[in-house]
């Protein structure tokens, strides 16, 4: 009976250094839940208790949820940490087994905090490629726009060559246009004295035939004159 009684104990010790109390005293899931043949997981939510000495016979001043933030104040050579536990502006003393201390954040708030780390960056990557698109979008109106504007600048420069040489030719008709006129002028004023050289030469000739006539009619009357024939009596007076 004693043996029965000690071994009690030391199971009563082993679940409470543990922290699995307050599992154990939780309530059973109902038997429709539990299903032989598939696979179940052990809860993680464990609550450990504080106690008010170094010791599983000393009262438990409250139950710690596994994951809990303490301060550690003191260690004890039994395996016992002395820890300062702070809730808003509470502060609570108590002990606990060494053993249920660990200096980093339990496995679940890990994965809570890399599940959190992978939402922002996941959300972050989205907003990222949300960017990319936009750009990607922006970028191909630009390069649309480019290629637009470079075509117009190809025709314009296009049509600055056409009205360039257009501009050449009209230069150059402008000057042979100029060059003709002064030779136009100039053919008109030669055949403005060529007219009037005409005109003299016309006066000359013509006073010419005038004297030239007028001589052929003096001669004719000169020979008519030394030439005429005699009369009839003139003959018989001769004889």
């Amino acid at each position: 009976m004693q043996k029965s009684a000690k071994f009690k104990t030391k199971i009563a010790q082993i679940i409470l250094a543990t922290g699995l109390s307050g599992a154990l005293l939780s309530p059973i899931p109902a038997y429709a839940e539990l299903q032989a043949g598939y696979t179940h997981y052990v809860t993680d939510s464990i609550e450990i208790p504080l106690r008010s000495q170094p010791g599983y016979k000393y009262k438990i001043k409250r139950m710690l949820r596994s994951g809990t933030p303490v301060t550690i104040l003191e260690v004890n050579e039994d395996g016992w940490v002395k820890l300062l536990y702070k809730q808003g502006n509470r502060k609570t003393e108590g002990w606990m087994p060494s053993s249920v201390i660990q200096s980093q954040p339990i496995a679940k708030q890990q994965l809570e905090e890399k599940d959190k780390k992978i939402a922002r960056i996941e959300k972050e990557l989205n907003q990222l490629t949300l960017e990319k698109e936009t750009l990607q979008s922006r970028f191909d109106e630009t390069d649309t726009e480019l290629k637009s504007v470079k075509q117009q600048n190809f025709e314009l420069n296009k049509q600055l060559e056409d009205i360039q040489a257009i501009s050449g030719q009209t230069m150059q008709l402008n000057e042979e246009n100029q060059v003709m006129a002064q030779q136009i002028e100039k053919l008109k004023n030669e055949n403005a004295i060529m007219r009037e050289q005409i005109d003299q030469a016309e006066d000359v000739v013509e006073r010419q035939w005038f004297l030239t006539g007028g001589g052929v009619l003096l001669l004719g009357l000169l020979l008519g004159r030394f030439f005429r024939m005699p009369t009839r009596k003139d003959k018989w007076n001769t004889l």
